[in-house]
């Protein structure tokens, strides 16, 4: 009998301390999971923030200027103003894609600017990419304006469209330049 309850106990014993190890293990993973995706969302308030920062500093407006008084249809003159304006649109879609910002936030705070300022690159965009022979240029901006129009389209009851059209591009150049001008 003595060997039946030593067999059964060192059977068990082993078991149980296997269990409560790996429970032990899972806890401690979940804990550590929490703690990264509540990291991950302080990161990313902060460089939401950031880009709001950016977006509205002395430099950029200045950036913002140049490029919205700069004729459309000359692409050499586009070429020397307007790449702060498409890195940052760039960079921004690149976060969402990581998905380390918000769309909804994005689209809240940057939804008119980037419907707009795509617009107006759109043209050069497609020249660029013929130009350097790279189809993926700015291929984050120009997801970035797709989601957007996503957007758009599903809050509002009104046809949207992924680029404007001349008269509301024309009224957003008119806009931007008397809110960078004041």
């Amino acid at each position: 009998m003595n060997y039946v309850q030593l067999i059964l106990d060192s059977l068990l014993v082993p078991e149980a301390g296997l269990f409560l190890a790996c429970f032990i293990f899972f806890i401690f993973l979940w804990v550590i999971g929490r703690k990264i995706k509540g990291l991950k969302r302080t990161m990313a308030v902060l460089e939401w923030g950031r880009l709001e920062w950016v977006y509205q500093s002395s430099d950029m407006r200045k950036w913002r200027l140049r490029l919205i008084s700069t004729d459309r249809t000359n692409m050499k003159e586009l070429q020397a103003h307007s790449g702060e304006v498409l890195h940052f649109f760039d960079r921004i879609g690149f976060l969402i894609q990581r998905e380390i910002l918000s769309k909804k936030e994005i689209w809240q705070s940057f939804g008119g600017p980037v419907l707009g300022y795509f617009s107006f690159l759109f043209p050069y965009i497609q020249w660029l990419r013929t130009e350097e022979r790279d189809a993926d240029l700015f291929v984050y901006f120009e997801d970035l304006n797709e989601m957007v129009y996503l957007f758009n389209r599903k809050r509002s009851r009104k046809e949207a469209h992924a680029l404007m059209e001349e008269e509301e591009l024309n009224r957003f150049i008119e806009d931007e330049k008397s809110t960078l001008l004041n």
